[in-house]
């Protein structure tokens, strides 16, 4: 618990002034390094909390974190060892006192950011979103942490956009399985390729193929799979057919079991939407080699 930043005397004392919040925020991704992720801000805008004097401290104007310019690596390894049981829960901790409040305008921004040197662009932006900030105990102390709120006048609204080219993406996951399966396997096993390729085959429509190549017991294995999608504005995504093929006789008598369940995934769908969420106007591009997702979202 000692990496989580907001330590009470009392349960008055939450939620914080701006000030604290920034930077606990702060200090909060600065931590976050001995949990495997580490930022390098550079001359990244950072973190920036503004709240008004005549207002409560429970409700926060503006708060963005601008990541633009940072570099941020991720340790495959360090980050699956971190059980979170240092960030306190008001699920699992007990809770003293919730504060019902609000954030009027919440952004993530990185545009772009590299992680583990490669390129990604984000942005989240969202309006009037509940929160309630909760003091729980937890060993004898008091921290405080923030819930999801409700409130039956505001609901949250907003949109998201996340783009990367589909090189990096396979280049970021194997990077993070490397060093995930360097720590778990040790010489057992290593993933030495990975490939990702996202064809348009028409509006809403994609063919997904992911490729892979690695050692297990200094055997040579591959194997791919690819998906027939559809993706539709209101967030439903359908599978209409699902593969997996491979040129190791080897890996085709491994993928046998795995075959029926790829066939049965045929003309299953599922929705990103939810009871508390509902995604809107969702969209996928994937032209010039990048992968680009876009929507908005809205509290239900």
């Amino acid at each position: 618990m000692d990496r989580w930043p907001w330590h009470l005397s009392n349960a008055k004392a939450w939620p914080a002034s701006g000030t604290t919040l920034k930077t606990g925020l702060t200090q909060l991704i600065a931590r976050a390094a001995a949990s495997g992720i580490e930022v390098r801000w550079n001359d990244a805008p950072g973190v920036r909390v503004s709240s008004s004097a005549f207002t409560r401290r429970a409700h926060v104007e503006a708060l963005t974190a601008d990541l633009t310019g940072a570099e941020v690596t991720i340790d495959g390894g360090r980050l699956a060892h971190d059980d979170g049981q240092w960030i306190p829960d008001p699920t699992r901790d007990e809770v003293v006192s919730r504060t019902p409040g609000s954030v009027d305008d919440l952004r993530l921004r990185a545009d772009p950011v590299t992680i583990n040197g490669l390129e990604l662009r984000a942005e989240l932006a969202l309006e009037h979103t509940p929160v309630e900030w909760v003091v729980v105990r937890k060993d004898g102390r008091l921290y405080g942490t923030v819930d999801e709120g409700s409130d039956a006048e505001k609901r949250a609204s907003g949109s998201f956009r996340v783009s990367m080219a589909q090189d990096d993406i396979a280049e970021l996951a194997l990077s993070i399985a490397r060093s995930r399966m360097k720590d778990a396997s040790r010489w057992t096993a290593a993933l030495t390729a990975l490939k990702l390729a996202v064809v348009p085959k028409g509006e809403g429509r994609f063919v997904v193929t992911a490729g892979g190549a690695g050692k297990v017991f200094f055997l040579p294995m591959s194997a791919r799979v690819g998906f027939d999608v559809e993706v539709r504005p209101d967030g439903t995504i359908t599978i209409h057919r699902a593969t997996a093929a491979s040129r190791s006789l080897l890996t085709k008598l491994l993928l046998l079991p795995l075959r029926p369940q790829l066939r049965e995934l045929a003309g299953k769908t599922a929705h990103l939407s939810d009871e508390a969420l509902a995604v809107e106007d969702l969209a996928v591009d994937a032209a010039d080699g990048r992968l680009t997702v876009a929507g908005r979202v809205r509290a239900s």
